[in-house]
């Protein structure tokens, strides 16, 4: 594998084509995967890992489905890309939309970035208005505007400090930091873009009645709420994870999960937002975007997920983790965090009792820790997130067998090091 990633580095910067690839965060050298099945991967070097990122969340049924690798090798034989309308992205498109109220119309991009830029594109041309409201630590893609860096950092970074100015940042689950910023700039507020359920800063989950105080101010107010989806959405339940949560956004993105592996992001809303788009008002394009490979293997990922009991499923695996940790750290008297919704989980190095509200909280952890955490599980043939501040999934694919291993191998090296905290 040495020689694999020496190639890569020549030719490509740092050797990977997206920077977390490169195992800088957990001081370690990449993997080079040449397959994956059902629960597992195999790198270049002959080894065999348990795999608990998943590409990032998108492989929620694990690696090569037979639905979905059957769906993409039907079409290539219909063909790859026509630059045209196809059946697939109509189908596709039907079966989102069907999920939310809110969800009358959807446009299909190639990257969760793209989704995200696009809709707040959408909700500056809707609303007449400049600023964007978002919250500390949550990522939204790599174009300018979801940039987390001081101002003192952007011009090195390629950015513009003039057109980052436009973000207004605030703490996630502080209503009156989210007032008082209403208040500094009246009338100013395009949008409140955040992650209804944050997988981007660990796993941070909103406090009771944040996100419906969310919708009550951006009602009030003129703005639109945003909600980025391009991990949640599908991953807690057949469909936005706001239809969970209660509270409807005006525009959602979504990614990942809706792709079945492949490249690919939506955004959605309401009739009258999304007309923009039918008027050309606001600009959205793409060769690729709405592609027939991506389009089946969405439409297939979707028909799986809708067969009955599957989030059941997801969820039962999800609970049979989080009582193996809890069983094994009572054995090993360990003191961390375990954070876990539905089949999204994270360690968290800090103790069990502290609380967990924003990004400042899930700062405070050791990064060294994770690093020697991921070092360690991976020598013992689990791959896991290559950052501390990433969550990791299970698919269907996983067993409870494996899963009550992995628990049991995760404490046990939590414990080799002395509890890391």
């Amino acid at each position: 594998m040495k020689e694999h990633i020496a190639r890569a580095r020549h030719v490509i910067p740092g050797g990977v084509s997206s920077p977390l690839r490169a195992c800088r965060n957990v001081q370690t050298e990449p993997l080079v995967t040449i397959s994956g099945a059902g629960e597992r991967i195999q790198t270049s070097d002959g080894k065999e890992y348990v795999d608990f990122m998943y590409g990032f969340g998108p492989l929620i049924l694990g690696h090569s489905p037979a639905p979905v690798v059957k769906a993409i090798q039907e079409q290539a034989e219909r063909g790859m890309l026509y630059g045209t309308m196809c059946l697939p992205e109509i189908e596709l498109a039907e079966a989102i939309v069907k999920t939310a109220d809110f969800l009358q119309q959807i446009r299909f991009v190639c990257s969760g970035t793209e989704a995200v830029m696009s809709a707040i594109r959408l909700a500056r041309a809707y609303t007449g208005r400049t600023k964007i409201m978002r919250f500390r630590g949550g990522y939204h893609g790599h174009f300018d505007l979801v940039q987390n860096k001081d101002e003192d950092k952007l011009r090195e970074a390629g950015l513009d400090p003039v057109a980052m100015r436009s973000n207004i940042m605030v703490p996630f689950n502080d209503v009156e930091a989210v007032e008082r910023a209403f208040a500094a700039a009246p009338g100013e507020i395009a949008a409140i873009v955040l992650e209804p359920i944050p997988c981007n800063m660990s796993l941070v989950l909103p406090q009771d009645g944040f996100l419906q105080e969310l919708r009550r101010i951006c009602d009030r107010e003129g703005a639109l709420l945003i909600f980025d989806e391009v991990i949640s959405g599908f991953r807690f339940t057949y469909g936005p994870v706001s239809n969970l949560l209660g509270v409807e956004p005006d525009i959602a993105t979504f990614g990942k999960i809706i792709g079945g592996g492949t490249p690919i992001g939506a955004f959605g809303g309401r009739r009258e937002i999304m007309a923009l788009l039918d008027t050309e008002q606001m600009l959205q394009g793409g060769t690729f975007a709405g592609n027939p490979l991506t389009m089946v293997a969405g439409r297939a990922t979707l028909a799986e997920l809708a067969k009955p009991d599957t989030y059941a499923m997801l969820e039962h695996k999800g609970a049979c983790l989080e009582a193996a940790i809890e069983k094994y750290r009572m054995h090993h008297s360990l003191d961390f965090t375990f954070a876990r919704m539905g089949s999204v989980f994270a360690f968290i190095f800090l103790p069990r009792d502290t609380p967990i509200r924003s990004h400042a909280d899930i700062a405070l952890q050791p990064r060294d820790s994770y690093s020697k955490f991921y070092q360690e599980m991976r020598a013992r043939g689990y791959h896991l997130t290559p950052d501390v501040e990433e969550t990791m999934y299970v698919s269907t694919a996983n067993d409870e067998e494996t899963l009550d291993h992995f628990a049991r191998n995760a404490c046990e090296v939590i414990a080799a090091a002395g509890g890391m905290l």
